[in-house]
């Protein structure tokens, strides 16, 4: 049996080591500007799934709730939000008591409340060709914006969070701010959450299936150092005035106060070691040449604290389906990434004995249907994750999905050694584009990780299963799509391989530039030359 030690350099990026909070953050005491950092594995920490809305918002109310009275001073609530609703409350789908009201009371109080609402990269917003687009996509994404923009209007109704709620305008023009991040302080108690859900009315719903992670103890850090940089850099740019859907709102104050670093001594009884993971886009523009074209490109400033980037999500990712041995198990709203299918697939060749679960669910009812989302899946499964697979090793894998759940989840488990939770999905642009945050971790008991995947796969199959085998063979015993009577679970197994699929040379671009995007390319050459070739020159016009 190997030890601890052993299965840990298997499944965790090796980096730093830190048994306390004490000197364990990398970025407390100043600037991350490399990718090549090392990544923390903090010690004696705790993460806690919460199986989809319900626990997870009830949980945020518990620790909320509780704020208000006592020490103030050493009580704060931070929230980066993906999408804010602000008719969205704690208690259920349709509950009147809000949180924008709760968050009011406590600021009030003298909790330290702040919040950061993501909305597009400003010069995207203001873009007139943009603004004319009848995209539904495009739409959407104002939709979207305009509901966290009355979000934050609501919160700067209260005077002690005028200062406080403010938009996060960091993304790269073909990004978002994709985290949906809570840290909750008393004392020297916080809690950290990180992964799927929004504060929204509908991740109440029995139909939405989601995860959120809770962390305590010292990686608690981690995630303190992610808010921190965003909110200081949000506070050093300039304030600009936005609209979308008839809804203005100011990015933040002139008065934005400054979030000090700080070293978090949070005590935890758990014994599992854990990394705080993000990606933060590069910014690199094309040079169109001419200055009138060069004027419409939507485009935003460079992250003062990582110019180049940061993968962490990636490298820790890629490290743990590559220390595969028994099974590797994800469950994504798109599986659109050819990378993370290039890592399985090289898994299944290299183990006969590995098998493979992967987990969809039905289109997210937010977006508008697009064919070429699942052009992109089957482009990602035929020639990525089969490529040059056998017929007995396409039997190692089984692609499922739940015939009436959105599955939202961002998860990810190998082994019952290690496990990934946080708001990256399988996408390109959850690798090198958006900002993402997502942890990994193990547990030296080696309970916390079969404890998850127990209660998790519970939830879909059903039934909990204790034995690991028996287990991954409920799954393979689900019947394929077509053959016969549906299984209980509602969960059907997809025929491999999918319809073959291509694209045409626009839907490549729009790949490229939209819908997928890879920040360390040069971004929106192609997308110009696509707009003048179909529009032509005059569409550009401010």
């Amino acid at each position: 049996m190997p030890t601890f030690e052993e299965l840990k350099r298997r499944y965790m990026v090796g980096g730093a080591t830190s048994s306390s909070s004490e000197g364990g953050s990398l970025l407390s005491g100043g600037n991350r500007t490399s990718t090549t950092t090392a990544i923390t594995t903090y010690q004696n920490s705790q993460v806690t799934p919460l199986i989809c809305g319900g626990p997870y918002f009830q949980r945020l109310k518990q620790l909320i709730t509780a704020l208000g009275s006592g020490e103030t001073s050493r009580q704060f609530i931070y929230i980066c939000g993906w999408w804010l609703d602000v008719a969205f409350s704690l208690d259920s789908l349709t509950g009147t008591s809000r949180i924008v009201d709760l968050l009011k009371q406590k600021a009030r109080a003298g909790v330290d409340v702040r919040v950061l609402g993501w909305v597009m990269a400003p010069e995207l917003m203001r873009n007139s060709l943009v603004q004319r687009s009848s995209n539904q996509g495009i739409q959407g994404m104002f939709g979207l914006n305009a509901d966290t923009m009355r979000f934050i209007n609501e919160l700067r109704r209260e005077p002690s969070l005028d200062t406080k709620a403010c938009l996060n305008i960091l993304a790269h023009p073909a990004g978002a701010v994709h985290l949906k991040m809570v840290l909750i302080g008393n004392g020297d108690q916080v809690s950290g959450f990180t992964g799927g859900l929004d504060l929204k009315p509908d991740r109440h719903h029995n139909r939405w299936h989601d995860v959120q992670a809770e962390v305590t103890g010292p990686a608690v850090q981690g995630l303190f150092d992610a808010f921190r940089q965003m909110w200081n850099e949000v506070r050093g740019r300039t304030v600009v005035r936005l609209t979308a859907n008839r809804v203005t709102c100011d990015s933040h104050r002139s008065g934005m106060p400054n979030l000090a670093a700080r070293t978090f001594t949070t005590s935890s009884t758990g014994r599992m070691h854990v990394q705080s993971l993000r990606t933060l886009p590069q910014y690199r523009f094309a040079s169109l040449g001419a200055a009138g074209l060069v004027m419409t490109l939507p485009t935003n400033q460079a992250l003062s604290y990582a110019p180049t980037g940061v993968t962490e999500i990636k490298s820790a990712w890629q490290q743990g389906i590559g220390g595969a041995q028994t099974y590797i198990y994800i469950e994504d709203q798109a599986f659109t990434s050819r990378e993370v299918f290039d890592w399985i697939n090289a898994r299944v060749r290299a183990n006969s004995e590995l098998k493979v679960i992967l987990v969809i669910g039905q289109w997210d009812p937010n977006d508008a249907p697009n064919s070429i989302w699942g052009k992109l899946m089957t482009i990602a499964v035929n020639n990525h994750l089969l490529r040059g697979l056998t017929g007995t090793q396409f039997s190692q894998i089984g692609l499922f999905t739940h015939r009436r759940k959105t599955i939202h989840t961002k998860s990810t488990i190998v082994d019952d050694q290690w496990a990934l939770i946080g708001s990256a999905n399988s996408m390109r642009r959850s690798l090198y584009t958006d900002f993402e945050h997502s942890v990994a971790y193990m547990d030296e008991t080696s309970q916390g990780v079969p404890a998850y995947r127990r209660d998790l796969w519970g939830v879909h199959l059903q039934r909990s299963y204790v034995d690991l085998n028996t287990a991954i063979n409920a799954w393979f015993a689900i019947p394929f799509r077509g053959s016969g009577t549906p299984s209980s679970t509602n969960f059907e197994r997809v025929p491999l391989p999918l319809a073959n699929a291509t694209l045409t040379a626009d839907e490549q671009i729009m790949y490229d530039e939209i819908y997928d995007a890879d920040s360390r390319q040069r971004w929106g050459g192609q997308l110009i030359n696509l707009f003048m070739r179909n529009f032509g020159a005059g569409a550009l016009s401010p």
